[in-house]
């Protein structure tokens, strides 16, 4: 024994060995902990190097390489960039290895991909909201986050594991006494957050339901359904908006290539149009989707929530047969 943790106390976990942890010590040294006498804050994800493979500085064949890892090698993933892992190293230090060269102890649909939120969380519908006065029609309960939700329960059957954001930030905006337009700045506070707890998220859906549009404009029959209508809004008020937009394309083209006419299309919003940023800044995969209308119904907007959970899962699961 060389040494002894005290309740409360924090330490990283630099590798693992069986049912031990490896910890690193304030003097320098490493020493071994029982997993079964610790919790850890997130599940451990780590990789397992199937060959020789080099340790660069940085997430991409253009760094430098800082070491090498033997097969066999088990390291534990602090985040992931992109197609990039950051390890952690034996000696405290951090690396970085491409996904591709390497296994890791979970599959594939055990962590989390997609983070579904909505910054106007209590978006309803005509037919059923009980405050529609002026240009609002809002719903403490019957509301979009009952769409969002569906996405998500639709994204985890087919095997994209989702997170549905359950906060509500009208209240968050009410208690703290801020008005309407700090919406985006408080969901973008969950999103950070539940960036920070779940590094391999990839994708961010803002789910919304648009204003007060004649119903013929956010409603198309498909097989005898009615289904609401799909917009995607890209705000162009952060200088990495292209790649946002080239995502919003591709399941546009996607969408009504099986459903057509579900989608009514991308469009583009700048700073002097809207808040011209929707968050979007914080990953090449974030997207608004205003799903419908206030005239359209709960159901028409779930059907369309279904829609776009079988176009992007055909999308998503097309990019790892690469």
């Amino acid at each position: 024994m060389v040494g002894k943790a005290v309740p409360g106390v924090t330490l990283p976990i630099v590798n693992t060995e069986g049912d031990w942890y490896v910890v690193p010590l304030p003097s320098g040294d490493r020493a071994y902990v029982a997993s079964w006498v610790v919790e850890t804050e997130n599940p451990l994800r780590y990789v397992v190097f199937v060959d020789t493979t080099n340790l660069r500085s940085g997430p991409g064949l253009d760094y430098d390489i800082v070491g090498k890892a033997a097969p066999g090698d088990t390291l534990p993933i602090a985040a992931v960039e992109g197609d990039w892992y950051l390890v952690s190293l034996a000696d405290g230090n951090r690396a970085y290895v491409a996904n591709w060269v390497v296994k890791t102890n979970l599959d594939e649909g055990d962590v989390p991909k997609v983070y579904i939120y909505h910054t106007h969380n209590r978006e309803s519908w005509k037919n059923v909201a009980r405050n529609a006065k002026g240009s609002s029609v809002d719903d403490p309960e019957i509301n979009i986050t009952l769409v969002g939700g569906h996405l998500g329960e639709m994204l985890n059957k087919a095997g994209i594991r989702s997170l549905v954001e359950t906060t509500d930030f009208a209240e968050r905006l009410r208690v703290q006494k801020l008005g309407f337009s700090q919406s985006y700045a408080e969901s973008r506070k969950a999103i950070s957050k539940a960036k920070k707890a779940n590094p391999s998220l990839a994708y961010f859906f803002d789910i919304h339901r648009d204003a007060d549009v004649p119903r013929k404009n956010t409603t198309v029959a498909i097989k005898g359904k009615n289904y609401a209508r799909i917009l995607f809004v890209i705000g162009t008020a952060h200088p990495n908006h292209a790649a946002n937009q080239k995502l919003a394309e591709e399941l546009n083209k996607r969408l009504n290539k099986k459903y057509p006419g579900l989608s009514r299309g991308v469009i583009s919003k700048s700073a002097h149009q809207g808040n011209g940023e929707y968050n979007q800044s914080l990953s090449p995969g974030s997207l608004l989707l205003e799903i419908g209308g206030a005239n359209n119904t709960l159901e028409e907007s779930r059907l369309a929530a279904e829609a776009f959970a079988d176009v992007f899962s055909a999308y998503y699961k097309s990019l790892k047969v690469k």
